[in-house]
């Protein structure tokens, strides 16, 4: 059942959403599925967690929707204004949390050391121009 989830952009940002407890009034965790999640309000949805995060989730809710489907997520049938969407691999649990959290240190790890890579090439880069304007000063 347990599939490992990929650890994209978008699962860790979705995650980090539907786990956070202050967003509950918004989206949540489904009380009686634990893979699936409930969007509450669709306005502060758009408002408070669309166009505040980055454009990995999408900018508007179609767009919301079409990574969701494209990301493998269903719609759960629900009554008219009820948004419910389900993912056999997207499951609250500790494990889940875990995996999450480890796959975005990991993820910062990397950054970080692109971070440190570019910093390196840069100082390379000053001190072989600072060398070229001395060798060009003594030519004088």
């Amino acid at each position: 059942m347990n599939r490992k989830l990929p650890t994209s952009s978008f699962y860790l940002q979705l995650y980090q959403i539907v786990d956070d407890r202050s967003s509950d009034p918004i989206i949540s965790w489904s009380k009686s599925n634990n893979n699936s999640f409930i969007v509450w309000d669709l306005k502060k949805l758009r408002s408070d967690i669309l166009l505040k995060s980055s454009s990995v989730l999408g900018n508007n809710l179609p767009e919301f929707i079409a990574k969701l489907h494209s990301h493998g997520f269903r719609r759960v049938a629900k009554g008219p204004g009820e948004l419910e969407f389900e993912h056999d691999d997207f499951e609250r649990s500790p494990l889940m949390k875990k995996m999450m959290a480890k796959a975005l240190f990991e993820r910062i790890e990397r950054f970080d050391a692109e971070i440190k890579t570019l910093k390196f090439r840069l100082e390379a880069k000053k001190d072989s121009l600072e060398v070229e304007n001395l060798f060009q000063n003594l030519r004088i």
